[in-house]
């Protein structure tokens, strides 16, 4: 389980499919010490999201973070818009105790969504993701939505798109800032939708 809060940026090394895929993702700024995303104290077979797909860790080398992806994911997510070079967003699991400062983030991909527009307002932007309609009773004016595993709150819900506002501090140290017109993201819709949405269909 995640927060949303992104801790780190990582830089995709390389991808390669010998058997599942395989992914080596090089952990960025690793020298500031007022970041909790420590690689030397990350055990083997925790759990870690990247760009909001809970993957495990099976090995570390030097800056390097080992994943294997399975093809469903390759299928479901964007992670099959991938390759070396991509930012992507990092964080820990979270332990009892933390600090929960955006919402519960599973690391569950629903679906992905197409940015359709960038506008920015003053320091910030106003981004319009483009979602399959289908996926949008799940969404609510002020509700949360993980969007390539950042925790942010939904503004404007229309026929076919949803609208979030991405702060400067928040633009600067995730993979947003280097997104344009046409990214494909991940999506992670809030869990108490679903569970809502289960109670009713009873």
């Amino acid at each position: 389980m995640f927060t949303g809060i992104v801790s780190h940026i990582g830089e995709v090394k390389e991808i390669s499919h010998p058997n599942d895929w395989e992914l080596l993702v090089d952990v960025l700024e690793t020298h500031n010490m007022n970041n909790n995303f420590n690689i030397n104290t990350i055990p083997i077979g925790a759990s870690i999201s990247c760009s909001g797909i809970c993957l495990t860790l099976k090995k570390t080398f030097n800056n390097t973070l080992f994943f294997d992806v399975s093809d469903e994911t390759w299928e479901k997510t964007n992670f099959s818009s991938w390759n070396a070079g991509t930012l992507i967003n990092l964080e820990k699991s979270l332990k009892v105790g933390d600090e929960i400062g955006g919402h519960f983030v599973y690391g569950h991909v629903d679906t992905t969504a197409r940015i359709g527009n960038l506008e920015k307002i003053n320091g910030s932007y106003k981004i319009t993701l483009n979602i399959n309609k289908n996926f949008l009773k799940y969404f609510a004016s002020k509700g949360s939505v993980s969007i390539d595993g950042v925790s942010l709150t939904v503004n404007e819900v229309n026929n076919n798109y949803f609208t979030v506002n991405i702060v400067p501090y928040t633009w600067l140290h995730t993979s947003f800032k280097n997104y344009k017109i046409g990214t494909l993201v991940n999506i992670e819709i809030d869990i108490l939708a679903r569970y809502l949405e289960s109670l009713n269909a009873k």
